[in-house]
Order: C-alpha cells, then structure tokens, then sequence
C-alpha cells in the first residue's frame, strides 16, 4: 500500500479531512508574526524618540557652547523635541488601536496588518514629518554662518543618504511583509466564509 493510501485511511479513521490545516500551528506561526511586528514598531518608536531627545539635547550643548548662536540654533532643538512628541502621539493612538483587534487568529493576523501597515506609512511619509523639517533649518543655519563647502556636501550627502535608506526600508521591508500577510488573510478567509 502506498504512502497516500495509507494516510487517507488513517485521516478517514480520525474522521479528518484530508489536507486539513493545522489551525494551532498556523494560529502559534500568525501570533509570532504579530508579536514580531508590534516588537518592531516598539523599538523604531523609542529609537527615534531617543534620537530625537538626544539630538536635541546636544545640539542645545553645542549652541550655548557657541560664541554667536544663530535663530536655527535654538530652532533645531525645538524641531527635534517636536518631531519626538509627534512619534510619542503616533505610539499611544497605535496603542490604543491594539486592543481593538479579537484574540483569534484573524484577530491576531489583522493585528500584525495594522503593524505593519503603521510601519509603512510612517516609513512613507518621513521625509515629511522628520528629513525636511531638519533638513530646511540646518541648511539655513549652515548658510547664516557661511559653513564650508565640505561641511554643506557632507550634510547635503547625509540627508540624501537617510531618504535613500528610508525609501529602501519601504520597498524592500514593509511592503513585501505587508502584501504577504495580506495573502495569507485572503487565503484565510477564503477557506472560510
């Protein structure tokens, strides 16, 4: 008898379908992707509140350590206290949002959509809300206090550098993570009506 044979006989016995899902397995694969997910977005939201309060902190240093503060010294710090509090709103509606979702696997799988979902869009949009606001002072800071050629390519070279990579991060991370779960979820509620 072959191995077919044999394991429809057997699933017949157990009174399963034949290519049945593993539900738990699935359900115990979906809750990693979704803890996985929300870790994510936890730490990119205390990495750049981090940054932020750092940077904004430093640069305060810097400009009282300056003989000749300019306006955008004082301006940068504010900007990058701004842009932290704009990232620590972002995080509590986020959180308010995750009790929303059953704790059933689609529950859990739209729960790790959302995720992702909040991810890309703040991958999307940053350069709205984080490299344009740093970057229209810093230049004109940099202007006002006549910087080097050096120092303005170096600058220029960074803030293009951070739109390469956050525009990289949402072609090649999130969105694919996106389109996959969203696969699966169709799959899912395909199979059941």
């Amino acid at each position: 008898m072959e191995f077919e044979e044999m394991k429809k006989i057997w699933d017949e016995q157990n009174q399963e379908p034949l290519y049945a899902i593993n539900e738990a397995a699935l359900h115990k694969r979906i809750h990693s992707k979704k803890k996985r997910a929300s870790r994510l977005s936890n730490i990119n939201d205390f990495g750049l509140m981090g940054i932020a309060v750092i940077t904004a902190i430093t640069y305060s240093f810097i400009s009282i350590i300056n003989e000749t503060p300019t306006f955008y010294d004082y301006l940068i710090p504010i900007i990058m206290i701004a842009i932290g509090g704009y990232v620590l709103t972002g995080r509590m509606q986020r959180k308010k949002k995750e009790h929303q979702f059953d704790r059933t696997m689609l529950g859990d799988l739209d729960h790790a959509i959302a995720s992702v979902s909040y991810e890309a869009k703040r991958s999307k949009t940053m350069v709205w809300w984080f490299i344009l606001p740093l970057a229209i002072p810093s230049f004109l800071n940099m202007v006002q206090s006549e910087a080097g050629i050096w120092q303005i390519l170096s600058i220029t070279g960074a803030f293009i550098l951070s739109y390469a990579v956050v525009r990289w991060e949402f072609n090649r991370c999130h969105v694919p993570k996106k389109q996959k779960l969203e696969a699966l979820r169709a799959k899912l509620t395909e199979a059941n009506p």
